[in-house]
């Protein structure tokens, strides 16, 4: 008798502890800036890297300064930082003059702010042009640009981030193309 009253609480708090009624469905997202004319100055692209917290499918956050965290339901359909290789390889390598040079990449952060409603998603990039013959670094530049979010939920975030991301590719390419030419390539 007692070890039916032992599987009966049992299943008790088991049931409690499940959810009730459907969950919210998983969302995913596709990080894209819209088009823009290939560069004036065509180099190679590297894979771009990411730091650890960022290196996920799931879309990030902050409520508080000092925060992250992921949404829950929410994900890009791939990592940040192979979308945003794939869009730089697009604008930077089928460009004007061939260079010869080699852009490195890192995705410092991408997450969206949204300690304050709506919030504002934001991304920084570093980024690094090697001439590979040589080995040696000709240029380095952090890139960091901000969007604000259309609503204070993932969706809203990736149209920010969307925004955000065109806005930092056109400096990107604008930054290639003077130290190139600063380089005499």
């Amino acid at each position: 008798m007692k070890r039916s009253i032992a599987l009966f609480a049992a299943a008790l708090v088991a049931g409690c502890a499940s959810p009730v009624g459907p969950r919210e469905a998983d969302v995913y997202f596709i990080l894209e800036a819209a088009p823009a004319a290939p560069a004036a100055t065509a180099v190679s692209v590297a894979a771009t890297s990411a730091a650890g917290f960022y290196d996920t499918q799931d879309i990030v956050y902050s409520r508080a300064p000092g925060t992250r965290g992921y949404y829950q339901f929410n994900h890009w359909t791939e990592r940040p930082q192979r979308a945003i290789q794939a869009q730089l390889a697009a604008r930077l390598e089928n460009g004007g003059a061939r260079s010869g040079l080699v852009l490195g990449t890192h995705l410092d952060e991408i997450y969206h702010d949204a300690a304050q409603a709506p919030g504002t998603a934001r991304i920084a990039l570093s980024a690094r042009l090697v001439d590979p013959a040589s080995g040696a670094v000709l240029a380095r530049r952090s890139f960091v640009r901000s969007a604000p979010a259309a609503s204070n939920d993932a969706a809203g975030a990736v149209r920010g981030f969307n925004q955000a991301l065109g806005a930092l590719l056109d400096d990107l390419a604008a930054w290639v193309a003077a130290e190139a030419k600063a380089a005499g390539k």
